[in-house]
C-alpha cells in the first residue's frame, strides 16, 4: 500500500540530506514522500503556468531489508500511484545525486552513476590514494608553498566565484542568486559548509558542500582562470578532512557521473578530477516517465524558445547525457 507522507517528524527513520524536509521545502513548496512498509522516496513537485512535473531527489530510502525486485515493485505502485492520482503531468530526470538500484519496467530507464570517496583523518594518507602521481606532487607542493585552506561564511564571495566559473565555461545554468542566499540562510552551518583557498593572500578557489549527519555532497566549486597546480585538489581533501574532524563524516559524494563516458569532453575532464581521488563509481539507474505526452511537449517547446530569448541552446539534460556516453546511457 502505497501513500505519501508531507511531514518528516511521521516518518521514522534517519534520512539523508537530499530527502530531508530542510532541503525538500527550500527548493518548492510541495513536496513528500512515497511511503510503503518497506520503502520511503522523497519527491519535488514544480508548478510552472499550466505544467506540473515531479522530481526524486534521492533513490529509495530502505526501511527495512528488501530485495531488489520488491524495490522495482514499489517503484511501480508508485509510478501507478502517480498516474491514477494525475500528481503531475510527468516524471522529470532525478536530482543528480539520486542513484536507483533498480527501476519501473514502465518508464524510460537510462544507467547513471556517481562517484564516491571513502573519508579518513589523516591527509597524508589521502593524498596518497589520489590515482595520479603528478597530482600527487602538485597537491604535496601546493602544502609546501603555503597555500591556506580555511572554512569561510563569505557567501557573496563564494557565490561570485561559482558563479563565474561556470559562466567562464559556458555552461548556460549559472546559478540562482536567491536561491543560494536562501541555501546559506536555511543550511549554514548545520547542512552546509563553505571553504577557500588562498595563496599569496589572494583567494584560488572555493567550495560549498552539503551534509548529512554521515555523509557529504559536493554542490558548488568555483578558481580562478588559472589557479595554481594542486590547489584545488587540495581545496578538497582539507575540507573533507575537516568534515571527519568536526563532524565524523564517513563518505563524500560528489555527485553524478555518466558511468562510460565518451573521452576529451569538458564533462569527461570534471569526472576524471573526482575518480583521481582514488573515489569509487557507484553505479545504478534513473527514469523518467511523461504522463501528459501534450504538456510535455509544450513545456519542452516553452522551455527551449525561454532559453532562445537570451541567446542560449537548450538541449534536454538526459539527452545531452546520452550524447556524452559510449552506449547511449542504455539500461
Amino acid at each position: 500500500m502505497i501513500h505519501i507522507i508531507k511531514n518528516q517528524n511521521d516518518i521514522n527513520i534517519k534520512l539523508p540530506f537530499f530527502a530531508q524536509q530542510v532541503y525538500l521545502e527550500s527548493k518548492s513548496s510541495y513536496y513528500g514522500w512515497f511511503v510503503s512498509d518497506k520503502f520511503v522516496l522523497p519527491f519535488l513537485i514544480y508548478k510552472t503556468f499550466i505544467f506540473k512535473r515531479i522530481v526524486f531527489t534521492n533513490e529509495v530510502i530502505n526501511k527495512k531489508i528488501a530485495s531488489i525486485e520488491e524495490e522495482q515493485l514499489f517503484l511501480e505502485k508508485v509510478v501507478n500511484y502517480i498516474k491514477e492520482n494525475k500528481i503531475c503531468d510527468f516524471i522529470y530526470k532525478p536530482h543528480p545525486s539520486a542513484v536507483f538500484r533498480t527501476y519501473p519496467r514502465n518508464c524510460e530507464r537510462f544507467t547513471w552513476a556517481s562517484y564516491v570517496l571513502d573519508l579518513e583523518s589523516d591527509l597524508d594518507n589521502m593524498i596518497k590514494k589520489m590515482t595520479s602521481s603528478s597530482q600527487r606532487t602538485d597537491t604535496r607542493k601546493a602544502i609546501r608553498d603555503g597555500v591556506k585552506i580555511e572554512p569561510t561564511d563569505d557567501f557573496e564571495e563564494v557565490y561570485s566565484l561559482c558563479n563565474d566559473t561556470l559562466s567562464r565555461q559556458k555552461i548556460p545554468l549559472l546559478i540562482d542568486k536567491d536561491e543560494f542566499i536562501n541555501q546559506f540562510n536555511n543550511f549554514y552551518p548545520k547542512n552546509m559548509l563553505m571553504f577557500k583557498a588562498t595563496y599569496k593572500e589572494k583567494i584560488e578557489g572555493v567550495i560549498v558542500l552539503f551534509k548529512d549527519e554521515e555523509n557529504a555532497f559536493a554542490e558548488y566549486a568555483g578558481s580562478i582562470p588559472r589557479p595554481k597546480n594542486g590547489v584545488m585538489k587540495l581545496l578538497n581533501l582539507v575540507a573533507l578532512k575537516h568534515l571527519v574532524d568536526n563532524y565524523n563524516i564517513k563518505t563524500f559524494d560528489f555527485i553524478g557521473a555518466i558511468p562510460d563516458i565518451i573521452d576529451g569532453s569538458k564533462e569527461a575532464g570534471i569526472q576524471k578530477f573526482k575518480k583521481d581521488f582514488g573515489s569509487r563509481l557507484k553505479e545504478g539507474y534513473q527514469f523518467n516517465l511523461i504522463v501528459n505526452p501534450l504538456k510535455y511537449k509544450l513545456f519542452n517547446y516553452m522551455l527551449k524558445t525561454n532559453f532562445r530569448l537570451k541567446g542560449v541552446k537548450y538541449i534536454d539534460p538526459i539527452e545531452k547525457n546520452k550524447q556524452l556516453s559510449k552506449s547511449r546511457l542504455k539500461a
